[in-house]
């Protein structure tokens, strides 16, 4: 591996944290956990990081640092054509997911002009990213035909920005990721313990712990969020990890890289979870008669920001730093909006271009194209397809895409990878080996056994929950949605791996031939034995 595309030690794990975290934490967690069971649903979700999260990421970690190939050969001792399959399935994926994901990057640039919008600061009547962006075109600007053109530009700027750093090299949003991942931890931390001494923000989290969200762990939907959001602040089954571990320095000791990452995925979702659910309880405060009628908070909070798990964090957040613009001083909620958005962007920015990478690597590894018209090219087709995301409530399409790409489809590449590697190569020796020579952190038989059986159990139970959430969804959304979700969700990385796999089909020719050849030769034989007679 060429010496300048080494990442070192400490811009690998920030930007592994910066590619886990991305939206995936802030913006995802607290709108599942709205959404499907409160605390128990974050209890669940720690449960399937321990379970599925830990072990493949040390699979992942492992394997991109030993092999240090595109991800369309990373298993290519093992088979050329496995390889390539999950590899283009993978990378076509990454576009899918790259380009919703940009939408919602691009939000977070929407919310940094909200800070600097009085009217739109100063408004308390809930849902305000809804009202004044989604739902019109924001910021005085008037919607034609529902389409939404501040949230139009600040997703071209995302895509553009994402053109330029791979163009002219990641070594920026590494060194930005240096500066904007300490700073999004310490303004998170300081906003949780700060949310905590204004009124109505205890109330608010105390409607995490109620009862009634134990029923819905009952249903599939829930236990089928739980593992794909488990993936997605992850980014397991995306590529990134075996991307970045396989430019980090060689025989570095992944299995404590692994629990420390996993380690700072969890401080932030809690102290985001305190944040989030104490802000909302802080301002529903005023309007609940009876302060300790917790359920009351709940009702209230679901009244003023909806269920929806799509936008609830933008929702709330705007309201939030208003409050503490009243608590403290004019401007310095806005200040410390403005400084948490922008960390929220880059870390958002360094999944998109983590993500990206992915597909324009393989792009470049297979046909040999030059790079920055392979990233033209990419990142043209995400515009043209995003353009399906920016008008008056097709941001629905985004719980689509979430279901589907970043939940079924990493599942299933996952799945595929240690079915492949650990069942039908048996190789996981070969990566256990890797780890043990320089990891002070030991893997042995309980990682075999949870590798061998455990995970691939787990995930095959979990790809069937989702395919049936995913056809129960399809009764409740507009059609149109549903068959665009399945096309670019499912059948289009079906189509690319298939159609960049050629060996597959010379495969299959050769198997013909081998059976032509051999009637052929049975014939010939029989006719041989006549003529003896």
């Amino acid at each position: 591996m060429n010496k300048k595309k080494q990442m070192s030690k400490v811009g690998f794990i920030v930007s592994s944290l910066g590619a886990a975290i991305g939206l995936g934490v802030i913006w995802g967690l607290p709108g599942y956990i709205n959404k499907n069971g409160g605390f128990y649903f974050f209890l669940l979700y720690i449960v399937a990081m321990i379970i599925v999260g830990i072990p493949l990421l040390i699979f992942e970690f492992n394997l991109g640092n030993l092999r240090r190939k595109s991800v369309i050969n990373i298993f290519e001792k093992e088979n050329v054509k496995v390889s390539k399959f999950i590899g283009w399935f993978q990378s076509t994926l990454m576009i899918i997911i790259s380009i919703y994901y940009s939408v919602l990057v691009g939000y977070t640039i929407v919310s940094i002009g909200i800070e600097f919008s009085p009217s739109l600061i100063n408004d308390m009547g809930g849902n305000i990213f809804n009202k004044h962006i989604l739902q019109s075109g924001g910021f005085g600007v008037s919607t034609h035909g529902g389409f939404q053109w501040i949230v139009f530009l600040a997703f071209l700027l995302v895509v553009i920005l994402v053109g330029l750093i791979l163009s002219f090299g990641v070594k920026g949003i590494e060194k930005l990721n240096k500066v904007f991942m300490p700073l999004l931890f310490i303004i998170i931390f300081i906003l949780a313990i700060y949310i905590l001494t204004v009124p109505g923000s205890k109330e608010g989290l105390a409607t995490l712990f109620l009862k009634d969200n134990l029923k819905k762990l009952g249903t599939t939907q829930t236990w089928s969020s739980v593992f794909s959001l488990a993936f997605f602040t992850t980014s397991l089954g995306m590529g990134m990890m075996m991307r970045f571990a396989g430019v980090a320095p060689h025989n570095q000791d992944n299995t404590s890289k692994t629990y420390l990452l996993v380690i700072g995925i969890l401080f932030l979702s809690v102290t985001n979870l305190i944040f989030i659910f104490g802000s909302s309880g802080a301002i529903v405060n005023n309007s609940i008669s009876d302060k300790t009628n917790i359920l009351l908070f709940q009702q209230e909070i679901k009244n003023k920001f909806g269920s929806d798990s799509m936008v609830f964090v933008f929702n709330v957040l705007p309201e939030t730093f208003h409050i503490i613009n009243q608590n403290t001083a004019v401007g310095f909620g806005n200040f410390l909006g403005i400084l948490f958005f922008l960390a929220l962007f880059i870390a958002g920015l360094s999944t998109t271009v983590g993500n990206t990478e992915v597909i324009v690597d393989a792009i470049e590894t297979q046909y040999h194209f030059k790079k920055r018209r392979v990233i033209f090219g990419i990142c043209a087709l995400i515009i043209m397809v995003g353009l399906a995301l920016v008008f008056e409530n097709t941001y629905q399409l985004i719980n689509s895409f979430q279901l589907l790409a970043a939940g079924l489809d990493l599942i299933l590449v996952s799945f595929a990878q240690v079915i492949f590697f650990v069942h039908k190569a048996k190789k996981l020796d070969v990566l256990i080996k890797y780890n043990n020579k320089v990891s002070w952190i030991k893997l042995g038989t309980l990682y075999r056994l949870m590798m061998y059986y455990v995970i691939p159990v787990v995930l095959f139970i979990i790809i069937g929950f989702s395919i049936y959430d995913f056809v129960i969804s399809t009764t409740t959304n507009p059609w149109y949605i549903s068959i665009l979700a399945l096309m670019l969700g499912i059948l289009v990385p079906i189509i690319s791996a298939l159609a960049n796999s050629p060996e597959i089909f010379n495969a299959k020719n050769k198997i013909k031939k081998t059976i032509i050849q051999n009637e052929i030769s049975k014939v010939a034989q029989s006719k041989l034995e006549d003529e003896v007679e």
